[in-house]
């Protein structure tokens, strides 16, 4: 009778711990997604169908091809440990899936309107796709972390970042875009989501 009560309660224990950590787990999980900083899960591949099924017509970029931009957000993302899959959706929010209908012009090169701040302004304007990419991958680690730079610093206003001010995408709203209405960063993680969704249905075909 002893051991009975004795394995029943080390059965119970051993459920409450289960239990109980179930909710942590899931909080980690979910703070892990929202987190700038991390390991791309998407492909370029993957990107560039997503941005062609949005905007099949009007794809107005220069120098550089949707697929080859998408590689340069997951490899230069992977060389700083920013989630460069997300960054890519982030560029999708500021330029209307690259079709440009705001201030910034395509020969620019800057998929993150650093700089602008509306009214005309048009920001920054980088050399070259791979510098455009590089600026923007590095004005997100500013944000998200402290850890120093792995490659050479081309953002022109990573200086002015309080380093570590913003670890996830949702505390970007009123520091990257004052944006009225909503949250800035839970509108770029809507469009990974829905990026990550198309390709489930692609998969399926």
């Amino acid at each position: 009778m002893k051991n009975v009560f004795v394995y029943s309660i080390g059965m119970a224990l051993i459920l409450f711990l289960l239990i109980s950590s179930t909710p942590s787990v899931s909080a980690a999980s979910k703070k892990e997604n929202r987190a700038i900083m991390g390991t791309s899960a998407l492909t370029p591949q993957q990107m560039a169908d997503f941005v062609k099924k949005k905007n099949p017509r009007n794809v107005r970029l220069e120098g550089v091809t949707v697929e080859e931009l998408a590689k340069l957000f997951v490899v230069i993302g992977a060389k700083e440990g920013v989630r460069g899959d997300v960054a890519f959706a982030q560029a999708l929010k500021e330029t209307g899936y690259f079709s440009y209908k705001g201030d910034v012009l395509p020969r620019q090169h800057n998929y993150a309107g650093i700089g602008t701040v509306g009214n005309g302004v048009k920001g920054h304007t980088f050399r070259s796709p791979f510098q455009g990419v590089t600026a923007h991958i590095q004005h997100l680690k500013a944000y998200a972390s402290t850890d120093k730079l792995n490659m050479t610093l081309v953002d022109p206003r990573f200086r002015y970042v309080k380093r570590g001010s913003a670890p996830t995408w949702p505390a970007l709203q009123g520091k990257w875009a004052m944006q009225p209405r909503g949250n800035y960063g839970n509108d770029v993680l809507a469009i990974y989501k829905e990026m990550e969704q198309t390709k489930l249905r692609v998969a399926k075909k």
